[in-house]
């Protein structure tokens, strides 16, 4: 079976949800990503968010443009409260068809983000939709180990791991520490490159890499290929690059086309 790939929004965060389908499509893109919450980060929201009628546009032109949306971020789990608060980002997973939402852990409570990801997984089963759980050093998740804890011991069956190798090294982690988890919870991950090998020094400069600060899959110093090695062969890999100065490139088919081609490189 032949790998499929995602293209990231966070790696062109500033182009509409819309084009964004055309360029993923354009450039060979098997899936696409869309961030529809709004960004702190950044500062961009693209809307559609309780708009039907937005929707259902949208829904048209994915479709159209031949190009499957993989996921939509983000649920962050502050609390109970997260829950209902998700509710605009779950109606929108499936009027637009998407297979995940990615969903991250910002409640230090190890008892009650648990039964909080429970509750947002049977929101999520009643829409046919999955929740992909992200770890970064920055929350209150900061780990592989830590989110394939949480997932297992939530219980249900539409949650997975969502492994980005720039979290995953960052935090301290191996690629070794892949092999050892059940490939069912790693239907995707996410890749890029980065300068430095190893752990990041603290919270804010991971976040701050994250965020704006990476390279293209083959480029620095992160073991992309060895993490891509360690997933099974079915793990959609999402190309998840935002660049220095490029959320809102000149060209965005041209970005996604390098983007598709070190993907091919490091997944050889």
């Amino acid at each position: 079976m032949a790998r499929e790939y995602s293209l990231a929004h966070l790696s062109m965060i500033a182009v509409p949800p819309a084009r964004l389908a055309d360029v993923a499509s354009g450039a060979g893109f098997d899936w696409f990503s869309l961030r529809l919450t709004p960004s702190p980060s950044t500062g961009i929201d693209h809307g559609h968010l309780g708009d039907d009628r937005a929707l259902a546009h949208l829904r048209q032109h994915i479709d159209d443009s031949g190009a499957r949306l993989l996921d939509l971020e983000v649920i962050r789990m502050t609390g109970p409260e997260s829950v209902s608060a998700a509710v605009p980002l779950l109606d929108a997973a499936q009027a637009l068809g998407a297979r995940f939402i990615i969903a991250t852990v910002e409640d230090p409570d190890p008892v009650r983000r648990i039964e909080t990801l429970a509750d947002l997984a049977q929101a999520a089963s009643s829409r046919d939709v999955a929740l992909a759980l992200e770890f970064m050093m920055f929350s209150a998740c900061p780990d592989l180990l830590d989110a394939v804890a949480v997932v297992r011991a939530c219980g249900a069956s539409n949650v997975v791991v969502l492994p980005d190798v720039l979290h995953l090294t960052r935090s301290g982690g191996t690629t070794q520490e892949l092999t050892d988890v059940d490939p069912r919870l790693l239907p995707y991950a996410q890749i890029c490159g980065a300068d430095g090998p190893g752990a990041a020094a603290d919270a804010a400069a991971a976040r701050a890499e994250g965020v704006r600060s990476r390279l293209l899959p083959d480029e620095g110093d992160l073991p992309v290929r060895e993490f891509v090695r360690a997933l099974p062969p079915t793990t959609i890999l999402a190309v998840e690059a935002p660049l220095a100065g490029q959320a809102d490139p000149a060209d965005p088919d041209a970005l996604a086309r390098a983007m598709m081609a070190s993907a091919l490189k490091v997944s050889a």
